[in-house]
C-alpha cells in the first residue's frame, strides 16, 4: 500500500498527521487533545467529558448556534467524544468548506468561553445522560465491570462520564483550570484525511503554531487489576440478564495484542465465530454474543458480552466456558478465519475517512507513532499457532470478573456466588 500518511511535529509541540485521498471530495478533521478521564481524580470525575460538552456553548469567534451552522449549512457533520485517554472533536465536510470548518474545531479546542449559565444547563444534560446509562442494563453491566476490574476509585475504573455527585459539584473555575492545564499545544494533535490538494496546509500549520504553549508534566500510573469478583444488580422491570465478563490483558504497545485481536475475532467476531455458532446457532441460548479486546496506553482487558433469559443463564455460562476450554483443540481450524477476517476489517477501514482519522489519533496517543496498515497486516499474518496457545494460557485460564444486571430471579441471585473459571488442563 502506498505510504500516503504524513506526520509533522510543530515547534510548539503540537502535531499534524494527514492522509491524502485525492479521489474524494470531502475532508475529515480531528482535533484531538491528549486528556481524558484517566487524568481526573475522585473529586473532579467527569470534568473531561463536561468540557467536551460545554465548549459547544460558544467560543471567542462563534456562538453556540453559529459554530454548528457553519458546518451543517454545507452538509457537513460535527461531533465529539471523550475516552479514557483523549478527547476528540471532529468534522467531515465538503472540500470547499475545509477552512471555515477547521476554524470551528480550532476554536472549540483553543478558545471556549465557558458561560456560567450555559455550563449549569449542560450539567443538567450530562446528569440526564448519566441517568440514561444507569437505566440501560448493558451499559450498567459494562460500567460495573470496569469498576470491579480496576477499582472504582482508580483512574481506569471510574466512568468516563463521571457520577452525579462530582458533576453537580463542578464549577466554572474547575472547568477553566482543567482546560488551562491540559488544552495546550504539546497535547494537541490535528488529524486530516481526504482531498488535501484543496487544503492550504500552510494555513493549518500557522493556526496550529498559534496554539497556547505550556507543559503538562502529569505522569499517569499503570492500572492494576483487582481480584476477580462478581457484581450483580437486580432490577424488577427487566426480562433478561445482561452479562459482561472480563480478564485483564496488556497495554496497546505490547505485541500480545495481535494474538489477542485474533482470539477476539475467533471467539466473537461475526456470525462465523465460535461463540455465535455454539451459543446462539446450535444452542439457541442468546440473541447476541460478542467478544472484544480493549487496549489502552497503559492497560488492557478482554471481554465477552451477552444477554439471555434467567432460566438460560447458567446454560449459557457453561456453554461459554466449554467453548473457551476447547480453544486449544480448535485453534488450527479457526486460525485462518481469525486472521483473514481481521485483515479484511483493517483493509476495509482504510476506505473510511473517519476510521482512518481515528486510527491515526489513537496510534499517536497510545503508541507515540502512526502504524501503516501494511505493518498491522504483516503482524497479524506472523501470529502463529503457538502464539495463540501461549496467549490463551497466559490470560484466559483463570477466574474471570463477571458483572450482571438482571431481573429479580433465583438464578440471578445465585450468580453472586458463581465462579467462572477457565482451566488449561482440558477440564470442563
Amino acid at each position: 500500500m502506498k505510504n500516503d500518511i504524513s506526520f509533522e511535529s510543530r515547534p510548539n509541540g503540537s502535531k499534524i498527521v494527514s492522509r491524502d485521498m485525492p479521489f474524494l471530495r470531502t475532508v475529515t478533521f480531528g482535533m484531538a487533545v491528549n486528556v481524558g478521564s484517566v487524568n481526573e481524580n475522585s473529586d473532579n470525575s467527569g470534568v473531561s467529558h463536561l468540557i467536551e460538552h460545554t465548549v459547544f456553548k460558544g467560543t471567542k469567534e462563534f456562538d453556540g448556534y453559529e459554530l454548528k451552522k457553519v458546518i451543517e449549512y454545507v452538509g457537513g457533520t460535527l461531533n465529539a467524544f471523550t475516552s479514557r485517554e483523549y478527547t476528540l472533536f471532529y468534522a467531515k465536510v465538503p472540500d470547499f468548506a475545509y477552512r471555515q470548518s477547521f476554524n470551528v474545531l480550532y476554536d472549540l479546542v483553543s478558545a471556549p468561553t465557558f458561560p456560567e449559565r450555559e455550563i449549569e444547563l449542560e450539567k443538567g444534560v450530562v446528569l440526564e445522560e448519566i441517568a440514561m446509562y444507569e437505566d440501560d442494563p448493558s451499559d450498567l453491566a459494562s460500567t460495573n465491570l470496569l469498576k470491579a476490574l480496576w477499582g472504582e476509585d482508580e483512574s481506569y475504573g471510574r466512568p468516563i462520564i463521571g457520577n452525579s455527585k462530582t458533576v453537580k459539584s463542578l464549577c466554572v473555575k474547575d472547568i477553566e483550570n482543567y482546560h488551562e492545564k491540559h488544552y495546550i499545544s504539546p497535547n494537541i494533535l490535528l488529524s486530516v484525511v481526504g482531498n488535501l490538494k484543496v487544503c492550504d496546509m500552510g494555513f493549518l500549520k500557522e493556526k496550529m503554531d498559534s496554539l497556547k504553549n505550556g507543559k503538562d508534566d502529569e505522569v499517569l500510573e499503570r492500572p492494576k487489576s483487582k481480584p476477580a469478583v462478581n457484581v450483580v444488580v437486580e432490577k424488577r422491570d427487566l426480562k433478561q440478564v445482561n452479562v459482561s465478563m472480563a480478564i485483564p490483558t496488556v497495554a496497546k504497545p505490547e505485541p500480545q495484542n495481535y494474538p489477542l485481536a485474533i482470539m477476539s475475532t475467533i471467539l466473537g467476531g461475526g456470525m462465523s465465530s465460535l461463540l455465535f455458532e455454539e451459543i446462539r446457532e446450535k444452542s439457541g441460548l442468546v440473541y447476541s454474543i460478542s467478544s472484544s479486546n480493549q487496549s489502552n496506553r497503559l492497560g488492557g482487558y478482554f471481554t465477552i458480552d451477552f444477554s439471555t433469559s434467567p432460566d438460560k443463564l447458567f446454560k449459557a455460562l457453561d456453554g461459554i466456558k466449554k467453548v473457551l476450554n476447547e480453544v486449544p483443540d480448535k485453534v488450527d481450524s479457526y486460525m485462518d478465519y481469525g486472521k483473514k477476517r481481521l485483515k479484511g476489517k483493517l483493509l476495509t477501514s482504510t476506505e473510511s475517512t473517519f476510521s482512518t482519522m481515528l486510527m491515526m489519533v489513537d496510534d499517536q496517543f497510545t503508541l507515540q507513532r502512526i502504524r501503516k496498515i501494511d505493518e498491522m497486516v504483516r503482524f497479524v499474518e506472523e501470529v502463529s499457532h503457538d502464539d495463540i496457545l501461549k496467549t490463551f494460557n497466559e490470560f484466559f485460564c483463570k477466574r474471570w470478573i463477571l458483572s450482571a444486571v438482571g431481573p429479580q430471579h433465583a438464578n440471578v441471585d445465585k450468580l453472586k456466588e458463581y465462579e467462572f473459571e477457565v482451566k488449561n488442563d482440558g477440564s470442563r
